[in-house]
């Protein structure tokens, strides 16, 4: 059996990040080590993620100080203490089903990645989900006839892409990814290049794709229920601008071409 890590990045989600250790402490399989990447959040993170490590849940943490949004900076650090085969995405507010984690597993070979799927939930369909119900499995409820519909109507184009050879496909979600190590340390992580912006999670695809991985749709069997961002209203804090950064379509086209970028787990001069 392969090792397993997964990385939980947080932002100042105290409320959907307690939900979503629920989901997976709830998991049925415990063969996974977590880390949770924090980038820059308040004191009440950090208690919750105490209380978790008090209750038994293993746990470890890798932050840095609030400067503007840098997803991409607080997960390769995580990376870095990883020890697993296999390492699997969450965002902290993306509740995963009971099956996440060993459905991420089976689809595991080296060399490849896995992409699943998004739920997505209003904010008083968020408001209503509590600690006890998720240890319940109550946001299974979610997963409709209409949502599996859907989901699988994405896995089928997720499908048909990889059959045709479609360099920027499948539909890739960073909050539910799952990337061989070996995949993971070729393309040199994530692009730190799209802190301020989103992107980073269209970009490794694309150079994973490049380097000659292959992606696994989980679409139709990997979920997790995003939570509406209103379930943690954004805080504003004079000293920090949660700065918007460049162009994503002009860093994506800037690496186009490229496997490995040159501001990821180890820095380069050149890209590769």
């Amino acid at each position: 059996m392969h090792r397993i890590s997964v990385i939980v990045s947080s932002y100042d989600h105290p409320r959907a990040l307690a939900l979503v250790l629920e989901g997976l402490r709830a998991q049925d399989t415990g063969d996974f080590e977590i880390i949770v990447a924090d980038d820059g959040s308040d004191t009440d993170t950090f208690a919750l993620l105490e209380e978790f490590q008090g209750a038994g849940l293993a746990l470890d943490v890798v932050t840095q100080p609030d400067e503007g949004f840098r997803k991409s900076k607080a997960v390769n650090q995580a990376i870095k203490k990883t020890r697993g085969d296999q390492i699997v995405f969450l965002d902290g507010d993306c509740v995963p089903f009971p099956d996440f984690i060993r459905r991420h597993a089976a689809a595991y070979r080296p060399g490849h990645y896995c992409v699943g799927g998004y739920i997505w939930t209003s904010l008083a369909t968020a408001q209503s989900l509590d600690r006890a119900q998720v240890r319940a499995g109550g946001h299974l409820l979610l997963l409709t006839p209409a949502e599996r519909a859907r989901l699988w109507g994405v896995h089928l184009r997720n499908r048909l892409y990889r059959l045709t050879g479609k360099r920027r496909k499948p539909k890739i979600l960073g909050g539910n990814l799952s990337i061989a190590r070996d995949a993971l340390f070729a393309v040199n992580g994530f692009d730190e290049g799209f802190d301020g912006f989103s992107g980073e999670d269209s970009d490794i695809r694309n150079r994973l794709n490049n380097w000659g991985a292959r992606g696994t749709s989980l679409w139709n069997r990997a979920f997790v229920c995003h939570l509406d961002h209103g379930l943690d209203p954004p805080r504003t804090r004079p000293e920090v601008v949660r700065k918007r950064g460049p162009s994503v379509r002009g860093l994506l086209i800037a690496n186009r071409e490229r496997v490995r970028t040159p501001r990821g787990l180890e820095p380069e001069s050149t890209a590769g």
